[in-house]
C-alpha cells in the first residue's frame, strides 16, 4: 500500500522476518501486481488492504489479521485521519458545492474518497461537484499543486512519507481539515485460511514488531506496532459509504 522506493528495503526486511516465522509466506514481496488485484488473487497469501474494500467488497474473500499502529502526528494507535489539502483556505463544508473540483485516487479508497465525502458533505453524502480520478494519492497531491483540482484528501501516512522524500511537497497548499477517524489498512490473508493460520499470522507480526533488530525498518516505515483485529473491526466503515 505504501510502495515508495526509499522504504522498499524496509518493507523487504519486514516481510523477510515474517517469512522466518511463517514459512508459507514468500521471503520477498511482489511489487508487480496491482494491489487491488492481489486482494482477490487466490495465489496471494498475505496482503495489505484498504479498510473500505475490506468492509464492503472483500468480506467474503479475506480474513483480517490486524493493522499497523502508526508513528505519525495526529494518529491514535492504528487509527488516523486523512488530510484535506486545497488550493485556498476554507472549512471542509465550504468546498462541498457545485463548481468545486475534487481529486481522488479511486472510488474504493477509504482515505482518499470515502474520507473526503464524509469530511465535506457528511457520512453517506453525495459529492456535488466534479471528481477527477487520479489513480494514486501522489497524483491527487500533484493535481492540487498544479491547480487541476480544488481539493483532495490525502492519506496521512502517504503524506508523511512524501514529506520525508520531498519536504516541499505541500508548499503553497492549505490544510483545510481532516477526514473521520479510520483504521489503518488491514493485513489480510485468504478467506480459506484456518483459525490456526490466522493466529500464527497475528503472532508473527506481533513478534516482528517486538524485535529490536527491526527497529530501523519500523522507523523507516513510520510504524510502531501491530494490533490484532478481525473483519468486524472494519464493518463500521460501511456507515461512511458515499451516495452514488
Amino acid at each position: 500500500m505504501y510502495p515508495f522506493e526509499p522504504v522498499r528495503p524496509a518493507w523487504e526486511a519486514l516481510i523477510a522476518a515474517i517469512h522466518d516465522r511463517l514459512p508459507w509466506v514468500p521471503a520477498g514481496l511482489d511489487w508487480t501486481e496491482d494491489v487491488h488485484d492481489a486482494w482477490r488473487d487466490p495465489s496471494c497469501v498475505l496482503s495489505h488492504a484498504c479498510g473500505w474494500p475490506v468492509a464492503a467488497l472483500l468480506r467474503d474473500e479475506v480474513r483480517v489479521a490486524g493493522a499497523f499502529s502508526l508513528s505519525i502526528p495526529g494518529s491514535d494507535g492504528y487509527r488516523y485521519r486523512s488530510v484535506l489539502l486545497a488550493t485556498r483556505s476554507g472549512s471542509p463544508a465550504e468546498f462541498a458545492r457545485h463548481g468545486v473540483v475534487a481529486g481522488a485516487n479511486s472510488r474504493d479508497s477509504l482515505s482518499g474518497w470515502v474520507s473526503l465525502v464524509a469530511a465535506t458533505v457528511g457520512p453517506g453524502g453525495r459529492w456535488p461537484g466534479e471528481v477527477r480520478w487520479t489513480g494514486a494519492h501522489t497524483e491527487s497531491l500533484r493535481a492540487v499543486r498544479e491547480g487541476r483540482v480544488d481539493i483532495a484528501c490525502i492519506d496521512a501516512l502517504t503524506l508523511a512519507h512524501l514529506q520525508r522524500i520531498d519536504p516541499g511537497a505541500t508548499d503553497g497548499l492549505f490544510e483545510v481539515g481532516r477526514g473521520p477517524w479510520i483504521p489503518s489498512p488491514a493485513i489480510v490473508i485468504r478467506r480459506d485460511a484456518t483459525d490456526e493460520r490466522l493466529a500464527d499470522t497475528r503472532a508473527a507480526f506481533a513478534d516482528v514488531f517486538a524485535d529490536p533488530a527491526l527497529a530501523g525498518a519500523r522507523a523507516a516505515l513510520l510504524l510502531d506496532g501491530f494490533v490484532p483485529l478481525g473483519n468486524g473491526d472494519y464493518e463500521s466503515l460501511l456507515a461512511l459509504t458515499p451516495a452514488v
